[in-house]
């Protein structure tokens, strides 16, 4: 494992990079926005500064939904004066009790016996963040995975107010299977403001995406040729996620060789390899599985999801003046 360790890092200063540019992980520094992912971060960061309430961002496996998510939540992690993030990494919830009482262990609220405790309690902590002038940001990602029941957490959290802003902006990410978990809460899905969609990216931002990830670990030459780009969005259809899949095996084919530029041939070498793997492409039957998933009822929920948490603290000192009511929302 060390040596193995050693000859990526070998490669990579090889190839002129200071860094992995294709590692797995979702790291904001490497997300490459397109048109597309700048006009939903930017719609999103409106929705939240302007107390809108709730977003839906909506895309398919590997689009690049839990990177503007991680994104989304640095720019305000890194204000605590102003914001206070919740970022939950598996909304994997049963129920709408389960879900409420893992955000408040998140951010410190303690744990009551009941559903109203919980919710009274959650509210207190919601006026005191208002009245400290910071304004709460809930983000779930993998939010397909949370139970129809779960789904009224988001209806709760729309509903409190204060002096006509919304306390806490929620923002949801998850998989296209999401929306039909709000078919079935069209009274929540009537509170959404924003309903966003991320696609696969074009040519022309696959190139772009590849380059920048290269840049941004300290490499300005391009990797490859434009051939070997268009091989790499062929076989990926455009899917950020499969694209930097098949460039991290790219970066291991030009270290066995020790080129420092790839040709269409070393491309369709990572390209099968990356096929024949389990990150590869969907096979027919798995298509037609997910299909036939997508048009029946709410997604099965797993019992072994682990939910992994996110939190930014920060102190203020409190607002003098009135202390704010939170209120039910009718409409």
């Amino acid at each position: 494992m060390a040596t193995k360790k050693l000859e990526r890092r070998l490669t990579l200063k090889h190839l002129g990079f200071a860094e992995d540019p294709f590692m797995a992980s979702a790291d904001p520094r490497f997300l490459y926005l397109s048109s597309q992912h700048g006009e939903v971060l930017e719609r999103a960061r409106d929705l939240i500064e302007e107390f809108r309430g709730l977003a839906v961002v909506e895309g398919g496996y590997g689009v690049g939904k839990s990177s503007l998510a991680l994104r989304l939540e640095s720019l305000y992690r890194g204000l605590p004066d102003e914001y206070r993030v919740v970022f939950i990494h598996t909304a994997s919830y049963e129920s709408e009790f389960a879900g409420l009482q893992d955000i408040c262990e998140f951010i410190g609220v303690p744990h009551k016996r009941g559903l109203t405790k919980q919710w009274r309690s959650f509210e207190e902590f919601l006026v005191d963040e208002h009245e400290q002038g910071r304004n709460v940001v809930v983000i779930l990602d993998d939010a397909q995975l949370m139970s129809p029941d779960a789904l009224r957490i988001v209806h709760a959290l729309y509903n409190f107010d204060a002096r006509g802003r919304k306390l806490a902006q929620v923002i949801l990410f998850g998989q296209p299977e999401l929306s039909f978990i709000f078919t079935m809460h069209p009274e929540i899905r009537s509170r959404v403001h924003s309903w966003f969609r991320l696609n696969p990216l074009s040519v022309e931002d696959t190139v772009e995406l590849i380059r920048f990830r290269c840049k941004v670990a300290g490499r300005d030459q391009p990797l490859l040729s434009q051939a070997g780009y268009l091989e790499i969005y062929e076989a990926s259809e455009g899917t950020p996620r499969a694209i930097v899949s098949i460039c991290a095996r790219l970066v291991d084919r030009l270290g066995d060789s020790r080129e420092t530029s790839a040709n269409v041939d070393l491309v369709r070498e990572a390209v099968a390899e990356w096929k024949a793997s389990s990150e590869g492409p969907l096979t027919s039957a798995e298509r037609g599985s997910a299909v036939a998933e997508l048009a029946g009822a709410a997604p099965v929920q797993p019992s072994t999801s682990r939910r992994r948490r996110r939190s930014s603290d920060g102190r203020k000192p409190a607002r003098k003046g009135e202390r704010a009511r939170a209120t039910k929302s009718q409409a």
